[in-house]
Formats: C-alpha cells, sequence, structure tokens
C-alpha cells in the first residue's frame, strides 16, 4: 500500500515543488520513498512495506529492459500465478512484489493484463520511448486515483491534497452532493478541475490528452441456474479462497472484529489459515451500542489474540480535530474507521481484513427490501406523497419526484432532502435536482432488468465506493495502514451477482451467506438482527453542541429532536471544511 504521485508537465519539472507534492503523502508510505525524472516527466511514490519488506520492493520500479516505469498503489492477490506465465514467457524477476508482476505483465500483455489482477489498485506505467502514460484503476475503486488535466499540465495523485493547488474554486456541485448523500460521488470532487479517475477503466495520457476506456463493471445478468445448495457450497469455497488469499503478507496482519456476522465471518476463516489471529474492536460506555457480547463469542471460539479500543465522550472530542485535518473531502461517516485505524496502528499491525462489500452483494441493507414499496409510492400521484412530506420524518420523499431510478434508492440513502439543501445553501430547488440528473448520467442502472439488482449496483458503485472504500482508504492511510476487502474478491463478486435475489432473502436478508458459514458460527451471530456501526453520536453532540459554529437554528432543532444526528454532522463537516477551502 503506498502513495503515488506523478506529472507530465509542458515544461521541465520543478523538482523542489514536486518533493515537497509528495511529501503530502507521507502518511501513506512511511517505510519508504522514491522518485523518477525525466525532462517535464515526474513519477513519486511513498510506500508502506506489506508484501518483499527489502530495498528490491522500492518505487518508481524500472523495468529490465529499461523503458518502462511504473508507481503502483494496491495489493494482487493472485500474483504468483500471473508471475509463473510471466516466467514461461522468459520474463525475468529481480524481486519478490506484485508490483514487478504488473510491470512485466503490461509489457507482455499491455492492457489486458487488467482482466487478470484480482485485487486493488491503482497504478501509472511511463513508456519513456513514448513519453506515454497508462493508468488503471481497480473495478472496485478500492484504491483511489486523482488527476488534474489542464492548461498542459497532467497531474495525478493519491489524494486530494497534492492536487488543491492547482483548482483555483470550490466545486459548489459538490456541496449539494455532500447534503444530498454524506459523500461527494465519483467523478465529483470538491476542487474545481480536480477530479477522480473512474474505477473499472484505464487510461492513456499522451501529447496534452488523456483517452479513457472502461475496461470492466458489475455485471449481473446470465444468471445462475443451480439448485440452492450448490450455490451454498460455491459461496463457501470462494469465501475461503478470498480470505486466505487477502491474508497474504509479510507484515503484521489482523481482522476488525464488530461482532457483526461478516466480521465474523472473516474472523472464523481466517482463524483457519492463520495462528493466532490478531482481532481488534471498538467498544463504548454505553451499553446501548456496544457489541462487546457478540464480540465475545467469536473470541472465545476462535481464540483469537484481541485487542479492544474503548471509545468515550471525551476520547471522541480529543481525536475529532485530527479527524478534521485528515479529511481531505467531506464525508459523514469516516470517524469510525479513523479510530478503529488508529487502534490497529496501536497494536502494531499493518494491514487489517474489513467486512466492507457483503451486503453489497448478498443484499444485506435495508434498502434492498424498501425498494419496491418505493418504487409502488412512485405511482402515487406526487400531490397525495406531498402531504406527507411536511413531516420532518419524511422529507426525503420528495426525492420521488426524480425522473429516473435513484427515485427508489436515494429516499433510503439521502441525508437531506432536495428542499433543505435548498434553504441551507440558498439556491433554487431545481439546481439540487438538475445535479441528482447529472449524477443518474454517471450512474445508470436501465441496463439492468430486477430491482433488487439495480439496488446493489447503486450500494456497490454509490455507497460503497464513495463512502466506505474512499473513507477506509483515506482513514486507514491516514494511521499507515492497508485496509483489505476479501468479500470484493473479484472471483467472489462475479459469482455472488448472478445468483438469483431470492436466494439471497431469508428472515434478515443474506440468507446464502448465512447458510455458506452457519456451521462457523454461534446462533447469536447468524440470527441477530443487522446493526449499523455507529458511535454514540447523538448523546454526544447534544452534550457538546455549543462546541460546534453552525447555525442555531440547526441547533434547536436537533435539540429538539426535529433533526438527526447524521444531519448535524454533515453540517458540522462541511462548516469546517469550508474553513480548509
Amino acid at each position: 500500500m503506498c502513495g503515488i504521485l506523478g506529472q507530465i508537465l509542458s515544461q521541465p519539472t520543478d523538482k523542489t515543488d514536486f518533493l515537497a507534492s509528495l511529501s503530502q503523502l507521507n502518511h501513506r508510505g512511511p517505510d519508504d520513498s522514491g522518485v523518477y525524472f525525466d525532462d517535464n516527466i515526474a513519477l513519486g511514490q511513498t510506500r508502506l512495506s506489506i508484501v518483499d519488506l527489502s530495498e528490491k520492493g522500492h518505487q518508481p520500479m524500472i523495468s529490465e529492459c529499461g523503458n518502462y516505469v511504473i508507481v503502483y498503489n494496491g495489493e494482487i492477490y493472485n500474483f504468483k500465478e500471473i508471475k509463473q506465465d510471466l516466467i514461461s514467457k522468459k520474463y525475468k524477476f529481480n524481486s519478490l512484489t506484485d508490483t514487478e508482476v504488473i510491470l512485466n505483465g503490461f509489457i507482455e500483455y499491455k492492457e489486458g493484463i487488467l482482466n487478470k489482477l484480482n485485487g486493488m489498485f491503482a497504478f501509472c506505467i511511463y513508456n519513456k520511448s513514448t513519453k506515454e502514460f497508462f493508468l488503471a484503476r481497480d473495478r472496485s475503486g478500492i484504491k483511489p486515483l486523482y488527476y488534474y488535466d489542464k492548461d498542459k499540465r497532467f497531474v495525478f495523485s493519491s489524494e486530494l491534497k497534492p492536487l488543491k493547488k492547482y483548482s483555483h474554486s470550490a466545486n459548489f456541485d459538490a456541496k449539494i452532493l455532500f447534503l444530498l448523500l454524506g459523500y461527494i460521488p465519483e467523478p465529483v470532487t470538491m476542487y474545481k478541475d480536480v477530479s477522480v479517475f473512474p474505477a473499472g477503466h484505464y487510461g492513456y495520457y499522451k501529447n496534452g490528452e488523456l483517452r479513457v476506456v472502461k475496461y470492466d463493471d458489475y455485471l449481473f445478468e446470465r444468471k445462475i441456474s443451480k439448485p440452492y445448495k450448490e450455490s451454498v457450497q460455491d459461496v463457501s469455497k470462494l469465501l475461503n479462497k478470498s480470505i486466505k488469499r487477502h491474508l497474504i503478507s509479510d507484515a503484521p496482519i489482523g481482522v476488525f472484529l464488530s461482532g457483526g456476522l461478516d466480521s465474523s465471518i472473516i474472523t472464523s476463516i481466517a482463524s483457519k489459515y492463520k495462528k493466532d489471529l490478531h482481532t481488534l474492536s471498538l467498544v463504548f460506555d454505553d451499553k446501548g451500542f456496544s457489541e462487546e457480547p457478540y464480540q465475545n463469542l467469536i473470541i472465545k471460539k476462535y481464540n483469537t489474540k484481541h485487542s479492544k479500543c474503548l471509545i468515550n465522550e471525551q476520547i471522541f472530542l480529543d481525536t475529532i480535530d485530527d479527524f478534521f485535518t485528515s479529511i481531505d473531502q467531506p464525508t459523514i461517516d469516516g470517524i469510525n474507521t479513523y479510530l478503529i485505524s488508529q487502534a490497529a496502528k496501536n497494536n502494531g499491525l499493518k494491514a487489517v481484513l474489513s467486512g466492507i462489500g457483503a451486503d453489497e452483494i448478498f443484499y444485506g441493507y435495508p434498502s434492498f427490501k424498501y425498494a419496491k414499496r418505493l418504487d409502488f409510492l412512485k405511482k402515487i400521484p406526487y400531490s397525495i406523497i406531498n402531504i406527507l412530506t411536511n413531516s420532518h420524518k419524511y422529507k426525503k420523499l420528495e426525492l420521488l419526484k426524480i425522473e429516473n431510478e435513484l427515485s427508489f434508492y436515494l429516499p433510503t440513502r439521502g441525508v437531506f432532502s432536495p428542499s433543505q439543501i435548498s434553504s441551507i445553501l440558498n439556491i433554487k430547488e431545481s439546481k439540487v435536482y438538475q445535479v441528482i440528473t447529472n449524477i443518474w448520467q454517471t450512474y445508470n442502472s436501465e441496463k439492468i432488468k430486477n430491482i433488487e439488482d439495480k439496488i446493489s449496483y447503486f450500494e456497490l458503485n454509490l455507497y460503497m465506493k464513495n463512502q466506505l472504500l474512499r473513507d477506509a482508504d483515506v482513514f486507514g492511510m491516514a494511521n499507515s495502514l492497508e485496509i483489505r476487502v476479501p468479500f470484493l474478491d473479484k472471483d467472489l463478486v462475479d459469482y455472488v451477482l448472478r445468483i438469483e435475489p431470492q436466494q439471497k432473502f431469508g428472515i434478515n436478508n443474506k440468507i446464502i451467506l448465512v447458510d455458506a458459514v452457519k456451521h462457523l458460527l454461534p446462533d447469536l451471530i447468524t440470527n441477530r438482527p443487522k446493526m449499523g456501526f455507529v458511535l454514540p453520536f447523538e448523546r454526544w453532540f447534544k452534550n457538546n453542541i455549543h462546541l460546534f459554529s453552525i447555525d442555531n437554528n440547526f441547533k434547536k432543532k436537533f435539540m429538539n429532536g426535529q433533526l438527526h444526528w447524521s444531519k448535524i454532522w454533515a453540517l458540522i463537516i462541511l462548516d469546517k471544511f469550508d474553513e480548509k477551502l
């Protein structure tokens, strides 16, 4: 796991300026750093050593032939198999890294190497003879990549911080989207003229032009026609294979254990392949939010080496400034990741496994059950629905007015309604709907037939990619920690998305996943209702609302129970971020 930075300019590189920009990524790679300069070309990397801890893993890495240079961020879990293929084709290797496998794989297969990679990645390969950049990013968008392309200057980075100086103003649409969703969806960023390089795409940059091509996407069709028991067995095998792969590491690795189904599954399977498995959890003094009893069931059953991190109100307040400092784009869902990542770092871990992705592919969120109800409500004349929106409880039903399929998704995922956003930002409500329409152009689900599959597409591409995965990268890396996501293993995802939706629904959803692992887990884990991983925010904010400089009207509504804590948190985040712009 690393931080990468690169640029092609119309004039020779200012090396001092480039090194200063690269230093902004030091937290991503405290173990090593390196640069490569070639007239107007510059590449840099900061390294967090996970696989092959020796100096042979140093980047930028130059190919044996001397013509190609790579900077790479990520982990490829099937790199050993690809390496054997390349060795059979007479390629030589000087290291044990996956970096060198990608580099030689590109030389052999060009962009065709991407479909062979199973892992998380964002990288750039420079062709010295053609003066050309090749960039690529994994399908799920686990690893980030941002870029600026204007005025004969092309710059890319793992984070937004080195790119801020090229933007001369904030992107107002990003504020609208943040208040709507609690995050900012790709390709939009908070900075005008700075974009996200799209997941599942590659690009060539040459002679001042970036050409971007999609190479992979989630596929829901061509459903599997197998008996249910066979599908259960297949899921079990693929899950075991994925978790075993994700444990490959030459550095200390562990598992985030919340006590929920997904993290318990990872712990139970990982313990088969790794002795003295290290697990971590957050616990709270507020027992209403503590999942400690469920965590203890798994810790005892699998005898893990467990570390508990107690979070209380004062620790939250003491941490919040560091959290705000680490943010490079607004998000309402990252402080829990920041805290558990900090705990992992303090316990000597460099990598951890997380349960992100399970709810998206096995249909575990409430949004899957609500979709058909919302689709039905959309058929009712809006004049009737409008009566309900007068209540703050049903305000988000305004989103049923959207004239595309986001209308049966956003009411379950939105933070503020369009009219509320209009009031907060002092803009016309029509502007909010226009921004939503623009986002639909990127996240169009019309080719998908089944409504639950459409929700899965939205959960994977909107919520997971732009909030969960982005937060995992930003706040894991803020603590020099790599967060791995075995539920997003390419083979597993490709199979599960082709399972008929009715095979995924049960009392608590995710029934096929439960049946695949129920022999490994206590009934109290497999039968418990889903509980989101949240902190006791409401009580903490009410006790300390005077510390935050947001509008008093919002404070009063929150204290009177008319405004959910997530809305107050969103306003606090936006206010803090405005100070940084």
